[in-house]
């Protein structure tokens, strides 16, 4: 690289990595910079959709996450009463990455 800026790529989401530079004279390399650490954020699902629903359920569906996924965490939010609850709630439920569609 013979400028002062590169870009970087092809990292996998969810992963940290420490990033150091180091510069070429013309008969020996510097010390490597002090590392500076960059976290890749795993990308969120796409495409939600409810593909049906009855009184008691509702199946969604949404598109695969690429990278190294294990599972899907699915949460959602009611209003009102519910089975006897009177306030409002969050109810969070693993979704293993076999049940994905």
């Amino acid at each position: 690289i013979t400028g002062t800026s590169h870009t970087l790529e092809n990292f996998l989401d969810g992963l940290t990595y420490t990033i150091t530079v180091i510069a070429v004279g013309e008969h020996l390399p510097s010390e490597a910079s002090q590392g500076t650490d960059v976290q890749i954020p795993i990308l969120p699902p796409s495409n939600l959709l409810v593909s049906s629903q009855t009184e008691t359920t509702i199946s969604i569906s949404w598109d695969h996450v690429p990278n190294d996924v294990i599972s899907y965490e699915v949460s959602y939010t009611y209003q009102g009463p519910c089975s006897g609850v009177d306030d409002s709630g969050t109810e969070t439920v693993a979704a293993p990455l076999t049940q994905h569609t």
